[in-house]
This record gives C-alpha cells, sequence and structure tokens, in this order.
C-alpha cells in the first residue's frame, strides 16, 4: 500500500533527511490542515534544519490543536531556551514533567538551565550544536537500525535492571504511600552531601552537611505523612543548592512520585507573602488563594487573567498574578464575584505565575 505524504514525511525524518521532508508536507499541506501530526512533524523537520522561525509558527499551529505532547513542548521548551528566555523554556519543561515525570530530556534540560544556563553559555552550546540533545528525539536512524540493535537490546536490558534494582516500588505492601527505602542516602552521600567544586555552577542556597541532611530527611518525611507541598519544598531547596549531584538526583526522583491535589486534599497552603518572598523554593507547589479577577482573556481553548489575590472582600490585594488555565472547557469566572482558585505556582518571564486546576466561586450574597 502506497505511504501518505505524513508517513512519508516522517520516515524521511527520522532518516535525518529534512529538507526532503519539509518539501513532501510542503507539497500536502491542503491534505492537513487540521492534523497534529502534520504540524508537529514539519516543526520538527524545520527545527533541524535551522528554520526556527518556521519551526515556531508550525509549533504554535499544532498547539492548537493539542496542547500537552510532550515531543510539542520539547520543541517549544528549546526554542526559548535558544533565546535565552529560561523562564519560559523552565515552565515547559516543568509542564511535560506534569504529564511524563520520567522525561530524561526536560530533566536534562532543567539541570543545564539551573547550572549553566547564564547568556553566554546558552550561546556557546547553540553555536556548537550541543543544544540539539534537548531537541525533540527523532528514535533511531532506520539506514543504522542494523548495526546498533544488539547495543540497544545490551542497554535496554541494563536499564530495566537498573529500574529495578534502584527505583522504589510504586507502593508499599501496607497500601501507605511509595517505599522509598531506595533513596535512602548512602553512606559517602550521609558524609559528603555538598558538592565539591563549586566552581561551575550559581546556586541559590549555599547549606551545611547537617542543613543537606535535614532538607532531604525532611523531604522524605512529609512525603510519607501526605504533605507533598512541604515535601516540595524540601526538594527546592535541595535542587537549587550545593548539595551533591547524586543527592539532587534523588531528590528529583523523589518529586515525580507527588500527586496533585484538590481543594479538599491540599496540605500546607502557603500564603502569597510567604511564596512572593522567594519563589524559587516554592516552584511548583499548589495553593488555595482567594481574591477577585482582572483583564480575563478567553483564546484558542485557553484562559487568561490577573488574580488579585486577596482581595475577595474589597479591602486589600496582597498582590497581583497572572493565572493562566490550559484544561479544557476553559473555566467561566465572573469578575464581579469572589473566586477561590486551586493553581501551581511557576514562573513567567521571571515573575511569579499560576498554572491553574480549579475554580470555586461562592454563591451570589448581597455585598459581594
Amino acid at each position: 500500500m502506497k505511504k501518505s505524504a505524513l508517513e512519508t514525511a516522517q520516515e524521511l525524518l527520522k532518516r535525518r533527511n529534512f529538507s526532503k521532508a519539509i518539501t513532501v508536507l510542503e507539497g500536502a499541506s491542503e491534505n492537513y490542515r487540521e492534523s497534529f501530526d502534520y504540524y508537529l512533524t514539519a516543526g520538527t523537520a524545520c527545527l533541524y534544519l535551522g528554520d526556527y522561525g518556521n519551526a515556531n509558527s508550525y509549533f504554535n499551529q499544532a498547539r492548537k490543536i493539542r496542547m500537552t505532547e510532550t515531543n510539542l513542548l520539547l520543541g517549544q521548551a528549546v526554542l526559548y531556551l535558544r533565546r535565552g528566555d529560561t523562564d519560559r523554556s523552565l515552565q515547559y519543561y516543568l509542564d511535560i514533567l506534569d504529564n511524563d515525570p520520567e522525561n530524561k530530556i526536560a530533566i536534562k534540560a532543567m539541570e543545564f538551565i539551573r547550572t549553566q544556563g547564564n547568556y553566554e553559555t546558552i550561546c556557546n552550546w547553540v553555536d556548537s550544536g550541543r543544544i540539539q540533545q534537548f531537541y525533540p528525539p527523532l528514535g533511531v536512524n532506520p539506514s543504522k537500525i542494523m548495526r546498533i540493535v544488539f547495543s540497544a537490546v545490551a542497554g535496554v536490558c541494563i536499564g530495566l535492571c537498573l529500574i529495578y534494582l534502584l527505583r522504589p516500588q510504586q507502593f508499599s505492601d501496607s497500601g501507605k504511600r511509595a517505599d522509598l527505602s531506595a533513596l535512602v542516602l548512602s553512606a559517602d552521600e550521609m558524609k559528603n552531601p555538598q558538592e565539591k567544586d563549586l566552581s561551575g555552577g550559581v546556586y541559590h542556597y549555599i547549606m551545611s552537611d547537617k542543613e543537606i541532611r535535614a532538607a532531604y530527611d525532611d523531604a522524605r518525611q512529609y512525603f510519607q505523612d501526605s504533605r507533598d507541598n512541604a515535601a516540595r519544598v524540601e526538594v527546592n531547596r535541595i535542587l537549587n543548592s550545593n548539595a551533591a549531584v547524586s543527592l539532587r538526583q534523588k531528590a528529583n526522583l523523589l518529586q515525580t512520585y507527588f500527586e496533585d491535589p484538590t481543594f479538599d486534599t491540599l496540605t500546607d497552603n502557603y500564603t502569597y507573602a510567604q511564596v512572593a518572598s522567594d519563589p524559587i523554593l516554592y516552584l511548583g507547589c499548589w495553593v488555595a488563594w482567594s481574591g477577585r479577577i482582572t483583564n480575563a482573556v478567553a483564546e484558542d481553548g485557553s484562559y487568561r487573567c490577573d488574580l488579585l489575590v486577596g482581595y475577595e472582600d474589597l479591602q486589600r490585594v496582597d498582590g497581583i498574578v497572572p493565572l493562566f488555565f490550559s484544561v479544557a472547557p476553559v473555566p467561566e469566572i465572573d469578575g464581579s464575584r469572589s473566586v477561590r482558585v486551586l493553581a501551581k505556582i511557576g514562573m513567567e518571564n521571571g515573575n511569579l505565575a499560576l498554572l491553574g486546576r480549579s475554580v470555586y466561586q461562592p454563591l451570589q450574597k448581597s455585598g459581594d
């Protein structure tokens, strides 16, 4: 059976024949006006070819159809990273980890941003081509598959063995939360919890051996106590500190077990003043904040507004935070009434922002 233009282009993409893939797709554009796979394939081909303007255009078209596909988010994240917009790039990587907590590219890119994400280093990586390790993966080149099949099989076997030996069990025998016995610090990590050479990174927190060990122990205990917000604060403290790389990796793995809360299950609901004092410490935490909204805009299946935190009684505004909903259906919020939102803390252009999940508005009352 004859392959479609899209199937042909996808095969060409795997073979790293980007120019021909784009030519095939452009010749069949009329047949794929509403195809997410078409725009994603075209955008990825343009990205690898170095046509970043068209890559961005194709990715934006794909996003109008589907917003949370991992390879699309990887493509958009790396475009922002190339431009040095690390805050916007980081938000996309966090979105990836929400849906794919073990995505290696996102984890590696976030570590790069944290330790080497200055503009000069980013430019060097762009010029040298090293930035391509953060591009959406293309898979194995069929032209070379026979040469690598045996090593690939061996790698998979080793990887499965490591996952089995090192990864915590998803649930303990008692039915409680995940068993974190595999995340206990080794004797060497207990003795040397700090990074030995601090010259190659930028650290938001400089902690002593005792403080690092205490933060890690607290994170594990908070998790077992179903206090994921408190655990995430300690994980953030470790990830942005002078803790040893192996210890940060374990902290990173721990956060993949955190669960999204509801209004009823949220614990450790931090105030606006707490979060605004050090947003990095609370990045990824969930909050339930009350107030009123303004500057609301709904378009392309998304909703954006500004939340006037603490202004539900029209007396005082604790702070103004951009609030964004990307879930469908988008919420219907009455700006003339108080509102309570459940949202995840993020960053946009270096400033505090919220990614909304749920909205609650009480029944209309007199004076509201």
